[in-house]
C-alpha cells in the first residue's frame, strides 16, 4: 500500500497543481515557474519573503489550491467544464465549448458556500469537490462499462498491457490509478483504456497510463462510497442553466424553444444516439427526418464535426475516432425537431447548420443511397477470380495500376475504416466485417506503412507516425482487394500482395513484387524520422542510427519548451542517452524521447530538422554547430581555389571519368567534365549539403547553415545531365536535385497561373506585380531545399526568401493572409515530412500536392525509391480546374476550419493578470479591461518581424503578422497607457528592447517616456 486516502490526495494536488516541494527543492520546479502559477512573485502574496522557499508548509499547501495553469486549470486542475457537471459554476462559454481557456467569467451557483472563484481556491472547497468528481466519474465509468457487461471490478486488481507509441507499456490496475486517470483524461478517456486500450494524452502531453501507474495503490473509499459522496450532495444545479430535478429537465429544458433541439427524447428512447464511443463508426441507413430523432450525449462543440457529404451527414469525433452517418440524409432535411442536444453550445453549432425541415420531400434523396448499392457492386467480388480483371479492363485500359489499388472504390468520406496520417494514434477495430466493409488508405508510401498479421489480429503499422490500426480478430487471408482503395499503387503492390485475393491477382507478372514485401522487416534498418511535437507522448528508441536517422523537431517546439540531456527523467529503467526533452508552457516536463546509447558527440545537422527559429539555435549549440545568418539577402559567393584543401577524387565514375566528393568545405572543382565525371553525393543529408548555382550559372555545392560553399568553375548547371549526380543515397536529396536540374533544363511544368519559387539561384530577385492569390498559385516544386525558408509581410508586399542564396520573389500588394491554402502547391515528402508550408502558417493537410514524377531524378541505391507521385487538391482552391472534384469541397467543408478567425474576448478581473501574445492562427481577441497599473503583455516567444502595433481609434491593436489575422485589440488603451512593467517576454527574449521592437514600436506611437 503507497499510503491513505489522504496520501493519495495530497500526492495529486503535488502533482496536478505544481506545487510539489519535493520537486522544487531537487530543481526541477523553480521560482519563475511558482511566480506564473501564483499570478505574481512570492512578495505579492507574502511580502516579508523573498523567495517561496521560505514558505510553511500550510503556506505551501494554501497556494496550492490558488495555482492556476496557463490554461486556467486551478489548484487539483480543475475546469470549467467539470464544475458545471458538479453544480458549482454555470456559462455559455467556456474552455472545450467556444473558449480557449478557462476564464472563470461564469456564474457560480453558491453550491458548498462557493460564490466566486476565490471561495473555490481553498482547501475546504476543493477537497469536497475532488471527491464530488471522483464519484462523479466512478457512477460514468461504470455506466459505459456496463453497455458492455462489464464494471470497474472486473478490471481492478490486474495487471494490463497496452501499446504506447509501439512499445508495450504494463501497469497495474488500482482504484486510485483509475480516480487519477480519470481526473486526467475524463472518465471516457478512462473507459476507452479499459475496454479498447487506446492511450491518451492531455493538453500538455502527459499520458494516462502515467497516472495510472504514478497514483496507483493507495487506500480508498469503496466505489460505492463514492458515488454515494457524490450523489449525497447533487443540487439540482448540475449541468448548464439550472435544470432543477436531475436529468429529465435536460431534455425538457431543450425541447421547448428549440435551443438545444425541441425532439424531447432522451438516450433511451431516440433513433440515433451519439455518445462517446471510442473507434466506432455508424452508419444509418433509412433515417427519415420527417420523423426520427438524434439525442447528441453531453459532447463539446469543439469535439464535434458536422458535414454534409456524398455518403449523407457525418457526425465526427475525432479525438476519439469516431463517426456517425446518417446515409442519404442531407443537411438541409434536418431541423431542430430531430435533435435532443445536451450541450448548449454544440447545440448552437449543430442547428446553426440543419434546415428548418420544409425540404424533407428531399429525402426521396434517400434513393441517392443507391449509390451504396455501389458498394454492392462489391458482392460481385465472389467472382474474383475474374473480377479484378473484368473490372479492370473496362475502367482504365492500364489493368495493373488499378488492381493495385484496391476495388473497393470508396473515399475517405465513405470508407468505414480510413487510414490517414495521425500521429501517435494507435486504433483497434473490433468489429470490422470482410464481406461487406472497406479501407480507405491515404498517401502513404511502401516504406511509411506496414501490415502483418499478429496474433490473429490484422495490423496496419505506421512506424515513422507512431501509428498503429488493428483489425481484431481478422486475419490477412480474410481480407481481399474489394476491402482496399488504396491511394499509392506501390503501396496497394505490398498490402494486397499479402492479402487472401491478393495473391491470385491475375496481375501475376507483378506478384514476383511481392518478395518485396520481406523488406519490410527491413524498414528499420532503413532511415527513421522521430516526430517530436509539443504534444507528442515519450519514448525511447533504442536503435537510433547517426548515419541515416533524424529528429524532425515540429512546429511548436520552440527555445524555451526544449530541452537536451543525457538521461530521462520521467522514464525509469533506460540506458542513459541523448534525452530530448519538451517542456509544457509552464516549464513541466511533457515528454521525453531518449536516443538510448546516443551522445551528442555522435550526431551532426544532418541528423535533425527543425521547423523553429529558435529551437535551431538549441540544437546548433547542442552541436557546437555555427548558424550563420548573413547581414542581408544572401551570402557572398567566395571562388576558393588556393590549394589549401584541393578535392581528391574518390574513385572512376561510371560515365568514363572520375567522382568528385560533394564537400563545401574543400575547394573548388576544377576541370570537371560533364560528359564523364560525376559528383558524388554519397549518402549526405539534404538537412546538411545542397546544390545551389552562381550568378553566373555555375554548379555549387553548399551549405545550408553557413557559407562553405565548393564551385564547380567553369561549368555551367544546365550543361549537367542526371547522370553527373550518380547514384545519391537521401531520398528528399535526390528530389531537390532533381528540380533544381528539371527547372534549369526546361523540363516539367510552367502553368502560366503559377509563380515557381525556386532557392538556387544567388542573387536572384523576382518582383511579382499583379498576383492575385484567389486564382492564382504558388508552386514550390522546383524548390532546392528543406531548411531556413522565410516568408514574410512587408511595407511592399510578401516576400519569400530562402538562405544561404537569398533568392527571393517579391508579390506586391499581397500579404500572408490574403493566400488561400489550396493554391500552395508542394509534393508530398515537401509538407508531410519537412513541413515546408510551416512559415506560411497554413496546415500540412491544406496545401495542394502536385506530382514530381515529371521531373529529373537522380539515381537511387537499389531497393530504393524516390516518393512525390501524389496528388491532391487542398483547400479553398477555385472550382474552375477540375469541375467533377469541386463536390468534394463542400464533402469536406473546410469551412470547420475557419472558425478560428471568429473573434474572442479576453476579458481581465481584479488583481494582476498577463495576456499570452503568442501564436494562435487567425483569431482575433477583444481585451478587456486591461489595466496598465497592475496588468502584463507577454510576449513569449515572438520575435519584433512577428509583431506590429497600431492604434485603431481609441483602442491599441498588437497583430501578429503573417499568422491569418491573429491579433489582439486592447479597448480603451493608448500606446502612451503603457510602461515598461507592462511588458514581458520568455527570459531569453529580448523582442521588448531589440530594434524595431515592442518598445520601438509603442515610442514611434507617441509613448515618449516608456523607457525612463
Amino acid at each position: 500500500m503507497e499510503g491513505t486516502f489522504e496520501d493519495f490526495l495530497a500526492a495529486l494536488l503535488a502533482f496536478e497543481s505544481g506545487w510539489d516541494r519535493d520537486r522544487y527543492n531537487a530543481g526541477v520546479i523553480q521560482d519563475w515557474q511558482l511566480d506564473q502559477w501564483a499570478g505574481g512573485p512570492v512578495q505579492d502574496h507574502f511580502p516579508g519573503y523573498s523567495s517561496w522557499s521560505q514558505l510553511s508548509d500550510a503556506e505551501w499547501e494554501k497556494m496550492a489550491y490558488q495555482s492556476m495553469n496557463s490554461l486556467g486549470f486551478v489548484g487539483f486542475q480543475f475546469g470549467e467544464a467539470l464544475l458545471i457537471d458538479l453544480g458549482y459554476y454555470d456559462a455559455t462559454t467556456f474552455y472545450g465549448n467556444g473558449a480557449s481557456t478557462n476564464t472563470w467569467q461564469g456564474t457560480w451557483t453558491g453550491k458548498n458556500g462557493v460564490n466566486s472563484l476565490e471561495d473555490f481556491m481553498t482547501k475546504e472547497a476543493q477537497t469536497v469537490a475532488i471527491q464530488e468528481a471522483f464519484g462523479y466519474n466512478l457512477q460514468v465509468l461504470e455506466g459505459q462499462l456496463a453497455g458492455s457487461g462489464q464494471s470497474l471490478s472486473d478490471f481492478i486488481g490486474q495487471t494490463a498491457s497496452y501499446t504506447q507509441n509501439g512499445q508495450t507499456v504494463t501497469v497495474e490496475l488500482t482504484l486510485t490509478g483509475i480516480l487519477a486517470a480519470a481526473h486526467l483524461r475524463g472518465a471516457w478517456g478512462t473507459a476507452t483504456l479499459l475496454q479498447n486500450g487506446a492511450v491518451s494524452t492531455d493538453e500538455y502531453g502527459t499520458s494516462i497510463l502515467q497516472y495510472i501507474d504514478q497514483f496507483g495503490g493507495y487506500d480508498a473509499p469503496s466505489i460505492a462510497d463514492q458515488i454515494a459522496f457524490y450523489e449525497d450532495r447533487l443540487t439540482g444545479d448540475e449541468g448548464l442553466g439550472t435544470p432543477g430535478d436531475g436529468d429529465t429537465p435536460d431534455t425538457g429544458d431543450t425541447g421547448g424553444d428549440g435551443g438545444n433541439g425541441s425532439a424531447g427524447v432522451g438516450e433511451n428512447d431516440a433513433d440515433v444516439v451519439i455518445t462517446w464511443s471510442w473507434g466506432q463508426d455508424e452508419v444509418v441507413n433509412g433515417f427519415n427526418p420527417a420523423t426520427d430523432t438524434i439525442f447528441i450525449d453531453w459532447i463539446g462543440a469543439a469535439d464535434l464535426n458536422v458535414t454534409q457529404t456524398t455518403a449523407g451527414v457525418v457526425f465526427a469525433v475525432p479525438s476519439n475516432n469516431q463517426t456517425t452517418t446518417l446515409a442519404g440524409v442531407q443537411l438541409s432535411d434536418l431541423s431542430d425537431a430531430n435533435f435532443t442536444i445536451l450541450d448548449t453550445g454544440t447545440a448552437a453549432e449543430v442547428l446553426a447548420l440543419v434546415g428548418d425541415g420544409s425540404t424533407t420531400p428531399d429525402t426521396p434523396d434517400e434513393p441517392d443511397t443507391p449509390d451504396e448499392p455501389d458498394t454492392p457492386d462489391e458482392p460481385d467480388t465472389p467472382d474474383e477470380p475474374d473480377e479484378p480483371d473484368t473490372p479492370d479492363t473496362p475502367d482504365t485500359p492500364p489493368v495493373t495500376p488499378d488492381s493495385w489499388n484496391g476495388t473497393a472504390g470508396v473515399t475517405a468520406a465513405t470508407a468505414t475504416v480510413v487510414i490517414t496520417w495521425a500521429w501517435g494514434t494507435n486504433r483497434t477495430i473490433t468489429d470490422f466485417d470482410p464481406a461487406s466493409d472497406t479501407i480507405f488508405i491515404d498517401w502513404f508510401g511502401p516504406e511509411a506503412i506496414d501490415v502483418a498479421e499478429v496474433n490473429g489480429d490484422t495490423v496496419f503499422t505506421m512506424a515513422s507516425n507512431n501509428q498503429t490500426l488493428t483489425l481484431a480478430g481478422i486475419s490477412l487471408s480474410e481480407l481481399s482487394p474489394a476491402n482496399f482503395t488504396i491511394q499509392s499503387t506501390a503501396t496497394g503492390q505490398e498490402i494486397l500482395g499479402q492479402v487472401g485475393s491478393g495473391a491470385t491477382d491475375p496481375d501475376q507478372p507483378d506478384e514476383p513484387d511481392d518478395p518485396d514485401t520481406p523488406d519490410t522487416p527491413d524498414t528499420p534498418d532503413g532511415p527513421q524520422m522521430i516526430m517530436i511535437m509539443p504534444d507528442s507522448p515519450s519514448r525511447v528508441i533504442t536503435d537510433f542510427n547517426p548515419a541515416t536517422d533524424m529528429l524532425h523537431l515540429e512546429a511548436g517546439v520552440i527555445a524555451e519548451r526544449l530541452e537536451f540531456a543525457d538521461y530521462p527523467e520521467t522514464i525509469a529503467d533506460v540506458a542513459a542517452g541523448l534525452t530530448v526533452r519538451v517542456l509544457t508552457a509552464t516549464g513541466e516536463i511533457a515528454s521525453e524521447t531518449v536516443l538510448v546509447g546516443i551522445d551528442a558527440s555522435d550526431l551532426s545537422m544532418n541528423n535533425f530538422m527543425v521547423a523553429e527559429e529558435s529551437a535551431l539555435n538549441e540544437v546548433a549549440t547542442l552541436l557546437g554547430t555555427a548558424v550563420v545568418t548573413p547581414d542581408t539577402g544572401g551570402f557572398d559567393v567566395i571562388y576558393d581555389n588556393d590549394g589549401s584543401n584541393p578535392p581528391v577524387p574518390s574513385g572512376a565514375s561510371d560515365l568514363g571519368g572520375v567522382k568528385w566528393p560533394a564537400e563545401f568545405g574543400a575547394d573548388d572543382i576544377i576541370g570537371f567534365n560533364p560528359a564523364a565525371d560525376e559528383i558524388d553525393f554519397g549518402n549526405a543529408s539534404v538537412h546538411g549539403l545542397i546544390l545551389t548555382m552562381t550568378p553566373n550559372g555555375e554548379p555549387v555545392i553548399d551549405n545550408p547553415w553557413g557559407p562553405d560553399m565548393q564551385i564547380l568553375q567553369g561549368v555551367q548547371l544546365s550543361d549537367l545531365s542526371i547522370e553527373n549526380f550518380g547514384v545519391v543515397g537521401n531520398e528528399h536529396l535526390r528530389q531537390d536535385l532533381g528540380g533544381i536540374l528539371s527547372w534549369e533544363k526546361g523540363i516539367g511544368p510552367r502553368d502560366a497561373d503559377t509563380v515557381y519559387i525556386r532557392s538556387h539561384e544567388y542573387g536572384a530577385f523576382q518582383v511579382i506585380d499583379g498576383f492575385d492569390p484567389a486564382t492564382q498559385k504558388i508552386s514550390f516544386l522546383y524548390f532546392g531545399t528543406r531548411e531556413r525558408l522565410s516568408v514574410e509581410d512587408t511595407s511592399e508586399g510578401m516576400v519569400i526568401s530562402s538562405l544561404p542564396s537569398g533568392q527571393g520573389f517579391l508579390f506586391t500588394g499581397v500579404s500572408k493572409s490574403d493566400l488561400i491554402a489550396g493554391n500552395l502547391e508542394f509534393h508530398f515528402d515537401q509538407v508531410m515530412e519537412d513541413n515546408l508550408e510551416a512559415p506560411f502558417g497554413i496546415d500540412q493537410n491544406d496545401v495542394s500536392l502536385v506530382s514530381r514524377e515529371a521531373l529529373l531524378t537522380p539515381e537511387a541505391p537499389p531497393g530504393e525509391t524516390t516518393d512525390g507521385h501524389q496528388v491532391r487538391e487542398g483547400t479553398g482552391v477555385s472550382p474552375d480546374p477540375d469541375l467533377p472534384d469541386t463536390p468534394d469541397t463542400p464533402d469536406t467543408p473546410d469551412e470547420p476550419v475557419v472558425p478560428p478567425s471568429t473573434s474572442d474576448d479576453i476579458v481581465l478581473g481584479a488583481g494582476a493578470e498577463t495576456v499570452q501574445v503568442t501564436w494562435d492562427w487567425g483569431r482575433m481577441f477583444a481585451v478587456q479591461n486591461f489595466n496598465p497599473a497592475e496588468d502584463i503583455l507577454d510576449f513569449g516567444s515572438l520575435a519584433a518581424s512577428d509583431v506590429t502595433l497600431e492604434e485603431v481609434g481609441a483602442d491599441l491593436l498588437i497583430t501578429v503578422e503573417n499568422n491569418g489575422g491573429h491579433g489582439y485589440l486592447l479597448e480603451g488603451l493608448q500606446a502612451e497607457d503603457l510602461s515598461i512593467a507592462n511588458l514581458t517576454a520568455a527570459n531569453w527574449n529580448s523582442v521588448v528592447t531589440d530594434n524595431g521592437g515592442i518598445a520601438d514600436q509603442l515610442a514611434s506611437l507617441g509613448n515618449a517616456d516608456l523607457l525612463m
